[in-house]
């Protein structure tokens, strides 16, 4: 099964809400793409990346994790009704959200240290091993959430829904969107 090309096509032209967790959906898998750069780049990634990489582990995850497991997965299941295949499936969805915002500290850490070491606080390999350790499972989640959620939302959620997920989420431009550094031959000391 070949995926999504791009976040925009996972939901409806008519769902302001959708396409604000698809944007900041795109945001997150950029920053999975950050993570993975730098882990091919260490031990030459810039201290200005590794910050960068920390404030949008602190800001960016979190809101993303915490809208998605406390707004729209619940608002999902509710529409689910009795369905108890997609019922399992999303509770199943809220647990791996709520597992990702635990490691967000360790991630936080991991990049705090590197900023300050310049990554040299432990072995590139291992480093790297972390990195991957974190942004590879994320990236899945992010493709799950483009290619099967984010369509069915489009399709199960009524405009009561949509509306109370807007609410629920806040202003959809509460949120800075500054783009993700591309640390590939732009990043290096």
């Amino acid at each position: 099964m070949t995926g999504i090309a791009n976040w925009n096509e996972a939901v409806g032209t008519d769902t302001p809400s959708l396409k604000r967790v698809a944007a900041d959906g795109q945001r997150v898998s950029d920053l999975c793409d950050l993570l993975e750069a730098m882990a091919d780049d260490l031990p030459k990634v810039a201290p200005a990346v590794w910050k960068e990489a920390r404030r949008l582990s602190l800001t960016l995850l979190p809101e993303h994790l915490d809208d998605m497991a406390q707004v729209l997965l619940p608002v999902l299941a509710r529409r689910a009704g009795s369905d108890l295949t997609c019922a399992q499936m999303l509770a199943r969805l809220q647990l791996d959200y709520e597992d990702g915002s635990l490691h967000l500290t360790e991630l936080s850490d991991m990049l705090a240290d590197g900023a300050v070491s310049g990554g040299r606080a432990m072995s590139s390999d291992a480093l790297g091993y972390a990195l991957r350790g974190f942004f590879e499972p994320l990236r899945r989640q992010m493709d799950w959430e483009k290619d099967v959620l984010l369509p069915l939302a489009t399709r199960c959620l009524t405009a009561d829904d949509l509306t109370e997920i807007a609410r629920r989420m806040g202003n959809p431009s509460r949120r800075a969107r500054t783009p993700i550094p591309n640390v590939r031959g732009s990043g290096r000391a």
